[in-house]
Formats: C-alpha cells, structure tokens, sequence
C-alpha cells in the first residue's frame, strides 16, 4: 500500500470521526432542549396548580364567611357607621303613655271634634322605641364657650321667634329644621311622633339652656323647650297637641366629649300638663275646641347610666337652675310674687301699692 492511499484512509477516518462526534454533539444538545423544555412544563404546570389551588382555597373562605352572614340575624344600626363600636354609641330609649280617652270623651258626641280627634285616639305608642346615636350627636346643647361657663349660666338654644308666620292653626307641616341645634331637637321630638314644629304658635316660644355645674371635665346642663305637634293628616282639621314644656339635662364629659348622662321628657309634677286645641271648621276664632289634661309619660334618656359618683367643684341647686329657666321664658316670672300677707307687710313697709292676683292653679306650663 502506497504512502498517498494511507493518507487517504487517514483522512477519511478522521472525516468520520468528526462526523461522528458532531452528530453526538447534536444528539446531547438536542436531548438537553428536550429535557430542559420538559423541567420547564413541569414548573408551568406547577405554578398553574398552586395557583389553581390557592383560589380554590379563597372560594372556599369566602363561601363560608357568606354562609356565617346569613346565618347571623340582622341588627339595625340607627344612626351609626358601619366602623362604629358599642363603645361609641349610645341607646336613647323613649317612654311614652298616650291620654286617658275619657279627658276628651265628652267632645265625641260632636262629628266635627270626632273626626279632629282621630290623631289622639289613635297615637298609642311613640313611633321609634330606641335608636342609637354618637356620642357627638349631643354637643350642639353644650354653650358658647363650652367648659369656661360657670353654674348659673344661660343662653339661647333656639330664639323666641315672634313670626306672624308662626301664629295660625291651620297649617299641617312644619319647616325644616335649620342649623345644628334645630336639626338636633327636631330629630329627638321625631321620636315620639313625626309631625313635631320646634316654635309653638304661642309664647313662650323656643328654648333656653343653663349650666347647672361644673368639674374639671365635665358639665351638667340643663335646658327647656317649648314645642308642639299637629297630629292629623291634611284630609282632617288640624289637632294640636301641646305639653306644658319639655325639661332636657344632659352630663357630658368636655375633654373627651363622651356623654354621662341624657334625659328629655314632659314634667309630671302638675295635674295639667297638655294642651289639646282641635278646629271643628274653617274660622279659627270661632271653631277652635280646647281641653287641658293630664299626660302620664313621654320621656326619652339614655340607658345605662350612673352621675352619682361625679365631684362637682361649682354647682348650683337643680331648683335653682330650673328656675332661672323658667324666668328666661316667661317674663312675668322676673318678678318676685308673694303670699297676700307677705306681700302687705311689704308693701307697708316699703311705701308700695299692692297688686292681687287670684289664680285658679299656676300661671306656668298649661297650668290653668
């Protein structure tokens, strides 16, 4: 075998092998694509399942969270945001025990007075029996000035408004409460019936607030009101029903603006304390029917609450303050009345004519 025929043969084994290893080459190379697209179907298709697994696991939560809703009763909450707790609220419960029929009964026999007297005979009960409320929602009663207001301070909550607008019967709605005080007040009389109007047709008109005492946080208020409701539909003639006054106290805590106490009714300390005046036609001098009666309850306060271990540092009696309310709203009350005898004595000794008064009962609060 010649020299050139074995470098032949050499460079064809050599071509061969080379061939050899390339296709070797590819076939690793090949199997490594194979492998490394088939590591990463397997971390796909993992991912899918946790994630497939994940929101089967949230479903499922959900699921049951709704089932626990439903199966809760439902709670009202009056009045309160849904991030209101029951440590900042509070329930104001209302009282109220409706007329004796028998203080009207004799007015029946008259088809014009039974048909006026249907809203009486049918408010049985207040419309709302309780209704939650901030803590808030009572600090348009505080005064100007808050906290640095001594005892014996009074102030206006609403005016004496003397409107001609004011003074007629025939009339069935009420304006719409304007301002934090009005809105507030109008709100709590709603409670016992919807048709309140905050100024009465007649004096004294409005409401007053006095300080009554005072610590180094809190304050006790106490305020009047004198209002009236119209208690029939506009297809029957007005009923207005009037009480002698509505006598309010409020506690409340002026640093953190959490109430101690809160109560607002009719008083019950005189025989009459309601005024009732229908009309039986379209004249308001001459159709007007009028009765005075006894009204047993119609009070609202707050529930759970206790101001007996409360230190007052200035105070005045609740009498007193009571008192000075009074003479806030009847002018005739500023001045000092006494019994005959005392009244002679005085009048002698002074040099002053004396003045009498005979009265069947108390000029105040539909009294006489």
């Amino acid at each position: 075998m010649s020299i050139s025929q074995l470098n032949s043969e050499d460079g064809t084994s050599e071509l061969a092998k080379s061939e050899g290893e390339t296709e070797a080459y590819e076939t690793t190379y090949q199997n490594m694509k194979e492998d490394r697209s088939t590591k990463e179907n397997i971390e796909t298709q993992t991912t899918v399942c946790k994630s497939q697994f994940y929101l089967a696991v949230f479903s499922v939560a959900v699921g049951i969270v709704c089932l626990w809703f439903q199966g809760r009763p439902y709670e009202p909450q009056i009045g309160i945001s849904s991030q209101s707790s029951e440590y900042n609220v509070v329930t104001l419960k209302t009282y109220f025990v409706p007329l004796d029929p028998n203080a009207f009964m004799s007015f029946i026999d008259s088809k014009e007075s039974k048909s006026s007297l249907h809203g009486i005979l049918n408010w049985k009960s207040a419309c709302v029996s309780w209704k939650w409320v901030h803590h808030q929602y009572f600090v348009p009663l505080l005064p100007p000035g808050g906290i640095s207001k001594s005892p014996e301070y009074v102030w206006r909550l609403l005016p004496d408004v003397t409107s001609p607008d004011v003074m007629y019967s025939s009339k069935y709605v009420a304006p719409p409460p304007s301002g934090p005080v009005e809105e507030l007040l109008y709100d709590l009389l709603s409670l016992f019936h919807p048709q309140p109007f905050l100024y009465s047709r007649y004096g004294p008109r409005g409401a007053s607030g006095i300080v009554r005492a005072t610590s180094l946080d809190c304050m006790d208020i106490f305020f009047r009101l004198h209002a009236e409701y119209q208690l029939n539909p506009p297809s029957r003639r007005p009923l207005w029903f009037t009480p002698a006054a509505f006598i309010g106290r409020l506690v409340m805590n002026i640093t953190d603006m959490t109430v101690k106490h809160f109560s607002l009714g009719v008083p019950k300390d005189k025989p009459l304390n309601v005024d009732l005046e229908w009309l039986i036609g379209s004249d308001e001098d001459k159709d007007m029917e009028v009765t005075i009666t006894y009204l047993p309850e119609m009070s609202l306060e707050i529930e759970n609450t206790n101001i007996d271990d409360l230190n007052w540092l200035h105070e005045i009696p609740q009498t007193k303050a009571l008192d000075l309310l009074e003479k806030d709203m009847y002018k005739y009350k500023q001045v000092d009345y006494f019994n005959f005898s005392e009244a002679y004595l005085k009048g002698s000794n002074e040099g002053k004519p004396v003045h009498t008064l005979v009265l069947w009962g108390s000029l105040v609060d539909q009294s006489c």
